[in-house]
């Protein structure tokens, strides 16, 4: 039996609204939504606003043409995070630039950008600054085999998407269980390097999908003759994440988070925006590093980390991870953290094992026996763990490995035994050539005959 489209905004709107009243963010909850017209986006994206509000966010919705709207003052920050849901604005605010955006997220702010295709210039040439490279304007994505029946029964527009990245760090489980959720799609198509590591897909297209002009009333049939961008090179929503841990979401699509879409028939809209609304503004997947040490494996617990060691000295180091989610640190579980020791080049890398023991409610702790090199020098003490979806964990300590002293080397070398035997054969042979010499007698000659006359 079919539901009402009623029962399906209602349970769209529990889906995204009911399990977040308790999570919020760690880095602010002072959030600028930037949208054409006021009173118009409260009534389209509802669904979405309401849903920020309950999670915690102090919500300020501005439109992009008021003057008075800027993201920085004083050198500081205005706002924590900024949600972008006016792809057709050519001015924001004060005549901001691509380059306040820029500085925004250098300074560690989050941004969410809603393309359509109206997309302006200002915001195209802001997304090619993160890699993202939208097609065409007047472009669209279109699929004829996966879209909305009812609200795009011609030019089918409103593509059905459901080629989700497995990244557990950004989507939820009930989306990456599911074999085929239903993500309603109505916008414009981009392209993006898989060889940029901090720029990661996470909708595409399926095979059927393309990006083409849509059927109008003067041309009946859309086209894809010119179509560069189909299948799983077009991308539909794609996550940054800088070096500093700032996060950037760009969604081709600013009806992604419309109440129309989230409250379609079976649409997974809803439990989908949630998500990346959420790793966007690091409500979730944000690891960090609680605290490390290291000292000589023969030092007891509480001595003070030491600023040099020796050469091959046994030492054991410590680190302490723990994720945020659901409004809370947990303990982070992992089998691939890496511990490294470098001089110009690596010297050592070992993995670390999970210490179950030392772990408590909000951290894991990794625990390794580590052998120093048979080199001196000045070594960097490192574990720098980056995973998709995952805030970077970079911790550095720089540590002064010495050599031996005088009175530290062995009394004898096992290897310079030829050497120790081939001094004393030399002593023995000359100590016998001194005595052969020394008492060594010369033969009595015999007396020689006088001579006759």
């Amino acid at each position: 039996m079919r539901l009402g489209a009623s029962l399906w905004k209602w349970l769209a709107f529990s889906s995204i609204c009911l399990p977040l009243v308790l999570s919020r963010s760690i880095t602010g909850d002072r959030l600028l939504v930037l949208v054409p017209a006021v009173e118009v986006a409260i009534q389209e994206y509802s669904v979405f606003l309401d849903s920020l509000e309950r999670r915690g966010f102090d919500v300020s919705i501005r439109a992009t043409t008021n003057s008075s709207v800027a993201l920085h003052m004083d050198g500081d920050r205005l706002y924590d995070h900024v949600a972008l849901l006016a792809p057709a604005a050519k001015r924001i605010g004060a005549a901001l630039s691509v380059h306040d955006f820029i500085d925004f997220v250098d300074s560690g702010g989050n941004m969410l950008v809603a393309a359509s295709a109206v997309l302006s210039d200002l915001q195209r040439r802001l997304a090619a600054q993160f890699g993202v490279e939208f097609d065409r304007r007047g472009t669209a994505v279109i699929d004829h085999s996966h879209y909305l029946h009812s609200k795009s029964p011609n030019n089918h527009t409103i593509v059905a998407a459901s080629r989700l990245s497995h990244i557990p760090a950004v989507l939820s489980s009930p989306l990456l269980t599911d074999n085929h959720p239903t993500i309603y799609f109505e916008g414009i198509a981009h392209s993006y390097d898989s060889q940029t590591p901090l720029l990661t897909p996470l909708l595409t297209g399926s095979r059927s999908t393309y990006s083409g002009l849509p059927a109008t009333a003067e041309r009946p049939s859309s086209t894809s003759a010119q179509a560069q961008l189909s299948g799983r090179s077009l991308g539909l929503v794609s996550v940054f994440q800088s070096r500093s841990n700032a996060r950037v979401v760009f969604a081709g699509s600013s009806a992604l988070f419309s109440d129309a879409l989230i409250g379609a028939e079976r649409s997974a809209n809803g439990p989908f925006v949630t998500d990346i609304s959420q790793w966007a503004f690091q409500e979730k997947a944000v690891l960090r590093e609680i605290a490390h040490r290291h000292r000589l494996a023969s030092a007891v617990l509480t001595s003070a980390q030491p600023d040099h060691y020796r050469i091959v000295n046994d030492i054991i180091y410590e680190i302490d991870l723990s994720v945020y989610y659901d409004d809370k640190w947990h303990p982070y579980i992992a089998d691939d953290i890496q511990f490294e020791a470098t001089m110009l080049d690596p010297y050592l890398r070992l993995t670390l094992n999970h210490t179950q023991a030392a772990d408590s409610d909000a951290f894991a702790t990794y625990h390794g026996d580590i052998k120093l090199p048979d080199r001196y020098g000045t070594f960097t003490f490192s574990v720098n763990y980056k995973r998709t979806g995952f805030s970077n964990v970079d911790v550095r300590d720089t540590v002064a490995i010495r050599p031996l002293r005088h009175d530290e080397y062995p009394r004898f070398l096992s290897a310079a035994y030829p050497y120790y035997v081939g001094s004393f054969v030399m002593v023995a042979g000359f100590l016998a050539l001194c005595a052969a010499w020394l008492w060594n007698v010369e033969p009595a000659s015999k007396p020689s005959k006088p001579k006759s006359s």
